[in-house]
């Protein structure tokens, strides 16, 4: 009876000296890995060559928790040849948990070479063959810093329709 009412004083301890921590246990991912949402990723060609690119990713809290100050970078690989990205917006990994439920989204009218300036390079006959998703550092001086890659998504129509959600599915 000792042992328990003694476990029972250091466990209620222990969560007012660290309540985040609990409250990190009891926010868990019901995601299984880290990836590209396939139903979510769409890119869509509007007249005149402009364009509406949607992106969403699903995390775990292990990789949420282990590369805490990371971020998520998308890398768009297009038909040319060339190389565009995006990334989560203002979320590092961290913080994915609190603030999204692991599940993030986000959309542009353009994407950003390696350096961090805006593009558009969507057209109809440059499209994206296929996407990304990696964890990396974004710095405004320096760009895009990719370091490990989590997930690739294929394209593999044999050409876009306008004005229609274009989606990515998994490669083969």
């Amino acid at each position: 009876m000792r042992y328990f009412i003694t476990a029972f004083v250091m466990l209620v301890l222990l969560s007012m000296a660290s309540p985040s921590g609990f409250a990190q246990l009891r926010n868990l991912s019901e995601y299984s890995h880290d990836c590209i949402n396939v139903d979510q990723t769409v890119f869509v060609l509007r007249e005149k060559d402009t364009a509406e690119f949607h992106w969403a990713s699903e995390w775990t809290h292990t990789t949420a928790y282990a590369q805490p100050e990371k971020e998520a970078i998308f890398a768009w690989k297009f038909k040319d040849g060339s190389k565009a990205y995006s990334n989560q917006g203002d979320f590092i990994l961290g913080d994915l948990g609190k603030a999204t439920g692991y599940l993030i989204t986000g959309k542009s009218a353009n994407l950003e070479d390696i350096n961090g300036k805006k593009i558009q390079p969507l057209t109809s006959t440059n499209y994206p063959v296929e996407l990304e998703l990696w964890i990396g550092e974004i710095d405004g001086s320096a760009g895009y810093k990719p370091e490990h890659l989590l997930d690739k998504v294929c394209f593999e129509g044999s050409g876009i329709r306008p004005d229609e959600p274009n989606h990515f599915c998994r490669c083969h």
